[in-house]
């Protein structure tokens, strides 16, 4: 069973999502900032990572920055999730980027691509 860390400081998204991906047969851990967020996935090993880009704490993108940093983690593939788009000066340090509102549709496919393209 493929193990998805799903990030956001928003409940409401953490829920939602959460309830989508388990249903899709995934194990679903969560954080809600990119502190939590490295202490999760030092333990729980993901396979994938969704995380907000705007959170206290740490935000997405230093989380990011964290994880690249860290040889045994640095290969988990990231979807970077705002309501803003990245600007023109941000260094890429994500596979995917998902402008919220996330539709089904692209959430389910995206995970998918991510999860199955080492497999091959």
């Amino acid at each position: 069973m493929k193990t998805i860390l799903v990030m956001d400081d928003e409940r409401n998204v953490v829920t939602a999502w959460k309830r989508i991906l388990e249903f899709e047969g995934y194990r679903v851990v969560t954080a809600s900032n990119g502190l939590e967020g490295l202490v999760a996935a030092k333990q729980a090993k993901p396979d994938l990572i969704i995380t907000d880009r705007s959170m206290p704490i740490m935000d997405g993108v230093e989380f990011c920055r964290h994880l690249k940093r860290k040889q045994e983690l640095s290969r988990i593939p990231v979807i970077l999730t705002s309501a803003d788009r990245p600007g023109p000066g941000d260094t890429v340090i994500w596979d995917e980027f998902w402008l919220k509102p996330v539709s089904l549709e692209v959430l389910l496919a995206s995970v998918r691509h991510l999860l199955t393209r080492d497999d091959a």
